[in-house]
């Protein structure tokens, strides 16, 4: 079958969507399918057994999309799967949800003399017109990541539920696993200056959104209660004012701040996973660190958490602003029994929940819509 994948950025280094259309490529192609990647930026090139082509980026988030549904027909693919990019694809796979659901949950965070200003700016009116002629393309399928997203294209957008299909993401389980904890632990916590204090990780870019504030302050509480607790905050944009809030608190020495790095160690370091986010329409991060055996606190707007039961891989917070809630929940996981049964029951869900199980999932998907084409493709 000859696929079509439609991103800006074919970049692993970047995490989240862009890793996932990576490994996604390379599950594909290990299938035995012949995979196109449709993108901007390619800082790998010559990746084997993917045909790359490569479009110069506009500017406009509008052009871009605009150029992206220019050269998909002469392309001759089978099935067209597109990040959420463009509008001219067979499935159109916004892995940020809806857009109204993203501002309207950003709004819960956001002062209200901001507002005004946060609804004018350009790339969020860009963001709204190209997710516009998405949705009005009446032969896409809509992905969600979760019931929660498919909920969000429903309310906001007037959306039949028959043009979604909702797959959750995967996770690779091999490359997430608590074996790594043999070969990283104790290197990394000697790095990180920690000694028998339990490690709460969160791993975020937008640490708005996933509420670095919250993280913070329920751990200031239980430091400043006597608890022998470690945060470390990692990937962050301008974590400038959440180390100035660390500082105020009185607990700077006990929390770190590190720029993107490579997970995996971090994940065996840690002793718990903590993400009370305002948004995230199914958190990889979450399932990657269930796959490496951590508990994991997050809330009720991640749609990962549908996947959760609450109490037994970890807590579901009802309210991300909740931080007598959140401290309470990382109090429970001071105490290591339970630590350790959560994270048995965290790695049982992961497995699951596998990246190689959501990619036959896709399969079988772009088969149908071979098939409703009329296309003979084995």
């Amino acid at each position: 079958m000859k696929i079509g994948l439609v991103l800006e950025r074919f970049d692993p280094a970047r995490g989240g969507l862009e890793h996932w259309t990576w490994q996604f490529a390379r599950s594909l192609e290990l299938r035995g399918h012949e995979v196109h990647v449709v993108a901007f930026d390619f800082p790998s090139p010559g990746e084997d057994g993917i045909i790359a082509h490569r479009l110069d980026m506009p500017r406009s988030r509008v052009d871009r999309a605009e150029a992206i549904a220019s050269v998909l027909p002469t392309l001759d693919l089978d099935v067209v799967h597109d990040m959420g990019v463009s509008w001219m694809a067979d499935i159109i796979h916004p892995h940020s949800g809806s857009t109204t659901a993203l501002w309207e949950h950003n709004l819960l965070r956001i002062p209200k003399w901001r507002q005004i200003r946060f609804w004018r700016e350009k790339r969020y009116r860009e963001l709204a017109e190209v997710e516009r002629r998405q949705l009005t393309n009446n032969r896409a399928i809509i992905i969600a990541v979760s019931q929660m997203v498919a909920r969000h294209f429903q309310s906001y957008h007037g959306l039949p539920r028959h043009r979604i299909r909702v797959i959750y993401n995967g996770v690779d389980v091999e490359k997430f696993t608590p074996l790594h904890r043999k070969k990283y632990r104790e290197e990394k916590r000697r790095e990180l200056g920690v000694g028998d204090e339990v490690v709460f990780l969160m791993l975020a870019h937008n640490l708005l959104l996933k509420n670095a504030d919250a993280t913070i302050r329920a751990a200031a509480s239980l430091i400043n209660g006597g608890a022998a607790l470690r945060l470390v905050i990692a990937g962050g944009k301008r974590p400038d004012r959440f180390v100035r809030l660390a500082q105020k608190l009185g607990i700077a020495p006990a929390v770190t701040f590190l720029s993107l790095v490579d997970p995996i160690p971090y994940y065996a370091a840690a002793d718990a996973f903590v993400h009370p986010t305002w948004y995230d329409p199914c958190s990889l991060v979450t399932l990657e660190a269930s796959a490496c055996g951590l508990p994991v606190i997050t809330t009720r707007f991640n749609g990962a958490s549908e996947l959760m039961t609450d109490g037994k891989e970890g807590f579901i917070l009802a309210d991300p602003a909740d931080v007598p809630a959140l401290a309470s929940n990382m109090k429970r996981l001071m105490e290591p029994s339970l630590r350790d049964a959560m994270a048995k029951a965290g790695r049982d869900f992961a497995i699951r929940h596998t990246f190689e199980q959501q990619t036959t999932e896709f399969l079988e998907l772009y088969c149908q819509i071979v098939s409703t084409k009329g296309r003979a493709v084995s």
